[in-house]
């Protein structure tokens, strides 16, 4: 069949090839003109469905920006009108200053913008003068740029990214200020952008969206987060019946996930019974949980490419049958005198040079033939020679393949010489490596290389090695063409004759330059620290061993000195890691410029560094040296165009008083350090004894802590809750102790911090919760009136994932309901992760377990989370409770919370009451439980029985 279709004259191959180049062209062309009208109809199509995407969130955000900004702008200039008529009273004498701005700080935290919002006053110094958090005032915050915004326009509207703490991502605020120039204050209303979308008005956005169509049936959608649409969903002009909700929750879905881009999708009409493809383009907006969808009917889109398709179709038809006929003929007129060439060609392929061509055909055909005759005339010669040259070339190639590879292309310098050591050639790597080019060295003896590194004695020995060894090698210094020396790798040998005498010496060397490079890069890096370039932690110990023992000879003094950086980890995530480094960078710089060149400045890591200082004489020499690194140290820092003001808290410990080891001095050095710390940081404290008594002590007190809770040397002690009104117990408080088997009683101040840091608190917990409803079920035992336990709750605990399923358990088998239990959580608890701690509280809640905020007052104190959170009970911290006889301000907090507790529908307790003014106070404030020593201290459960018996009866 092969062979059949081989032989098949030339005409009906021409045919055949004119008809498949006919048909691949006409579908290439149809394909390219296809593919062009389609993309310019989707280019098109996606432009105009891209422009609406982003047209419309535009839209809608300048109409929500506009909105927020006329609301805070309204509330502010209010204020400022208030803040005029309080002025105006103390110009009239009604008011004195001090009483005016009471009422002014008492106005102004007394408003809520929205649920987060608040309002908060600075100085033109960036001071804060009034704000929510009491924490925060006369704090200097001029460093934060929104509030270096606020100091250049004092008034207007701005936008910035903010993160309360205890939170882990920033959030979009929204703040107008105005200026209050008599008390020269810069009120700022403030508030979270994404309260304030109900402000937009739906019907504009409607109004809006209706203008985009495309085609007859595309236009624009926006959909919510229910599914909902609710804009561009009607009938008109749109092929979907405002019915079809469930293709709307499904694209909002989709563009949730995706945020932006394209997607296709079916839908079927209800109405019609028919499914269609849409093309979607969109984009979701976070901030009002809203996705914007302009969406295209593909059959729309497609109608005018089936149209060209068809035409394309039969356009190809008709060209093919055209091509068939012409085809033919035309092969016809070639393939003739090609067939008579060829047949000529055959006799000569039997090895007859002398045939001719006939020459006389047409056209190219006739230029083929005459060629083809030079061609022959010259093939029998060409042939003799190329046999001849062929052979030639073997050698030749045979000796060049062999030189290149032992010579030419390797990477190493080699050089021959004779036996009187005239360099006879080199290869290109000796260039390469000294610069030389081969005539100026050629001819030359190689001492042209020698350095002055290396001194006579040594090439004496290295001619005696090859002399006698017929070969050297070894490291050697030479010098290259510019005076550079360099390392090298050298080997020298002897080429000896069939006689065994030397005829010629090899020299071959290798570069290490960069090998030597690397290996002092690699050790430097081994030893110092990346970021600084200081010495890290194993070069400094190693250097304070080497000091510790010139010091012991020389019979010196060695100070250690052990500086840690104060709250870098807030200035690092104020500004940013890159900027934090640059800081750190600066930071040993100017350790640097304070330490003397014997002395060694390091980085041990993070903000932590380590000064070694030798030959000290006394200790004052050490207190002038730290006053002088404290100085420098507290100078500002301007790092990227801000200046940053950078305190230190120092530790120093003294060879050979404070160690005689390294990893003694540095690990005391630390502990002053921590002393320091302590103590307001932004000093220095020497090591003492009781430094290390106390780290020892802690040691021991975490040992005996986890014995005794094997031992179950802890005991539960419970503090009732007082009614003053009813004047019963309707609850209690339980508290641990610790008492040891010889009777003494360890403070909780002093274990519980222990237990929360290793983790101890866990078991602790539990044991409290388990012998609290113990407890309860004896009271009850017992027909004591209903009384609740309140057990606190740590935060380790409180992120159990199992917490809620234990307390069930126990309640469980003690036969008690979930209301006998309350749960004191504090407030730095649940601000950790408020979403989190919502649900987990929800999850207690759920089960008839009441939630009580203890400590409250000291933390955050957020009308947000007390109106967010399920909470039944505000426990007033002690702190307020002790002065409040005799201070108004106290006073007023107090009966503030409990207002503000008795609005929200909240119960509250006092804690810490131990005086009848106290309690008589907290009556008229319409307290609703008092705790504390003036009703009972806190007490086993046998005496909480007899108190109980004995309060009952009184």
């Amino acid at each position: 069949m092969k062979k059949s279709i081989k032989k098949l004259s030339i005409r009906y191959w021409l045919m055949g090839l004119f008809f498949i180049v006919a048909v691949f062209a006409s579908i290439a062309n149809a394909l390219v003109v296809h593919f062009l009208i389609e993309d310019t109809i989707g280019k098109a199509i996606v432009r105009d469905m891209s422009n609406s995407i982003h047209v419309i969130p535009k839209m809608i955000q300048s109409s929500l920006e506009a909105s927020i900004k006329n609301h805070l702008k309204t509330i502010a200039e209010k204020n400022i009108e208030i803040l005029y008529s309080i002025h105006n009273k103390t110009l009239t004498g009604s008011m004195d200053e001090t009483q005016a701005g009471e009422l002014a700080k008492e106005i102004l935290l007394s408003q809520q913008i929205g649920q987060t919002g608040y309002i908060y006053a600075i100085d033109s110094k960036g001071v804060i003068r009034i704000h929510p958090e009491s924490l925060l005032k006369n704090q200097d915050l001029s460093e934060y740029h929104f509030i270096q915004t606020q100091l250049r326009q004092k008034k207007g509207y701005i936008e910035y990214e903010w993160k309360n703490p205890g939170e882990k991502e920033t959030k979009a605020k929204a703040l107008y200020m105005d200026y209050f120039k008599p008390w020269d204050l810069i009120i700022s209303v403030s508030s979270y952008r994404e309260e304030f979308i109900s402000f937009l008005d739906i019907n504009d956005i409607k109004s809006f969206v209706g203008k985009y169509r495309f085609g007859k049936t595309g236009h624009v959608a926006i959909i919510d987060e229910n599914g909902e649409c609710i804009a561009g969903c009607g009938k008109t002009g749109s092929l979907y019946p405002e019915a079809e909700k469930e293709h709307w929750q499904k694209l909002f879905e989709i563009i949730k996930e995706k945020q932006n881009g394209f997607t296709t999708q079916q839908w079927t009409d209800k109405e019609s019974e028919k499914a269609s493809g849409k093309l979607i383009r969109f984009q979701y907006i976070p901030e009002m949980k809203w996705a914007i969808a302009s969406i295209a009917d593909v059959n729309e889109i497609n109608e005018p490419l089936d149209n060209l398709n068809r035409y394309i179709i039969l356009s190809i038809i008709g060209i093919l049958i055209i091509i068939l006929p012409s085809g033919y003929f035309l092969g016809l007129i070639l393939s003739k005198p090609l067939t008579q060439l060829a047949n000529e060609m055959e006799s000569a392929s039997a090895g007859n040079f002398n045939f001719k061509a006939d020459e006389t055909a047409f056209g190219e055909i006739g230029d083929m033939a005459r060629h083809l005759n030079v061609y022959l005339d010259g093939l029998e010669s060409a042939h003799n020679r190329l046999h001849n040259e062929i052979k030639e070339r073997i050698d030749v190639e045979s000796q060049l393949h062999i030189f290149a590879r032992v010579f030419e292309s390797a990477m190493e310098g080699i050089s021959i010489t004779d036996t009187d050591g005239n360099i006879l050639n080199i290869n290109r790597a000796f260039c390469e490596i000294t610069g030389y080019e081969p005539d100026e060295v050629i001819g030359q003896n190689p001492r042209i290389l020698k350095s002055d590194r290396h001194d006579d004695e040594f090439y004496k020995n290295m001619w005696q090695s090859i002399i006698e060894k017929k070969h050297w090698s070894g490291e050697i210094w030479n010098r290259r063409k510019n005076g550079e020396a360099f390392p090298e790798i050298l080997s020298i040998s002897a080429i000896e004759d069939d006689h065994g005498e030397t005829t010629h010496y090899v020299a071959v060397f290798h570069d290490i330059s960069e090998m030597k490079i690397q290996q002092d890069k690699i050790k430097f890096q081994a030893y110092h620290d990346a970021l600084t370039g200081l010495p890290n932690r194993y070069l400094a110990q190693d250097r304070l061993t080497v000091a510790i023992r010139q010091a012991k000879r020389n019979g010196n003094k060695i100070a250690v000195l052990f500086v840690d950086m104060d709250n870098f980890k807030l200035i690092n995530d104020s500004l940013g890691h890159t900027n934090g480094d640059l800081l750190l960078q600066e930071f040993g710089k100017r350790l640097k410029q304070v330490a003397r060149e014997q002395d060694t400045v390091a980085r041990l890591g993070g903000d932590e560094f380590l000064i070694i200082v030798n030959n000290i004489q006394t200790n004052h020499h050490v207190d002038e040296f730290t006053l002088r690194l404290m100085m420098i140290i507290n100078e500002p820092y301007l790092i990227e165009s801000q200046k940053i003001h950078v305190t230190a808290s120092i530790g120093i410990a003294l060879y050979p008083d404070d160690g005689v080891q390294a990893q003694d001095l540095i690990k005391n050095s630390d502990l002053a350090m921590y002393q320091s710390k302590s103590e307001n940081k932004n000093n220095y404290h020497w090591f003492t004894e009781e430094l290390s008594r106390q780290a020892v002590e802690k040691m021991n007190l975490i040992g005996e802590l986890r014995e005794a809770i094997y031992k179950n040397e802890f005991q539960v002690y419970f503090q009732p809750k007082v009614d003053p009104k009813k004047l019963d117990v309707p609850g209690v408080e339980a508290l641990i102790r610790w008492q040891k088997k010889d009777g003494r009683i360890v403070s909780p101040a002093a274990f519980i911090p222990l237990a929360e840091e290793t983790g101890l608190i866990v078991k602790l917990g539990h044991f409290v919760l388990e012998e609290s409803l113990k407890a309860v079920q004896t009271l009850r035992q017992k027909d004591f009136p209903p009384v609740k336990v309140a057990v606190n709750l740590s935060p380790q605990e409180f992120a159990e994932s199992d917490v809620v399923d234990i307390t069930l358990n126990l309640l469980k088998k003690y036969d008690l309901p979930s209301s006998v239990l309350e749960f004191e959580i504090t407030e730095t608890t649940m601000m950790t992760n408020l979403d989190a701690t919502i649900e987990k509280m929800n999850l207690i809640k759920n089960q008839g377990i009441s939630i009580a905020i203890d400590d409250f007052g000291t933390g955050y104190s957020s009308l947000y989370y007390l109106k967010s959170l399920p909470i039944s009970t505000l426990k007033i911290d002690k702190s307020f409770i002790d002065d409040i006889t005799f201070n108004d301000n106290d006073a007023k907090i107090v009966e503030t919370i409990i207002l503000m507790a008795k609005s929200l529908g909240l119960n509250t307790v006092a804690e810490g009451v131990e005086t009848e003014e106290q309690l008589q106070l907290l009556g008229g404030f319409d307290c609703d439980l008092i705790q504390g020593y003036y009703f009972a201290r806190p007490m086993p459960v046998e005496e909480l029985i007899r108190f109980l018996k004995g309060f009952h009866k009184r």
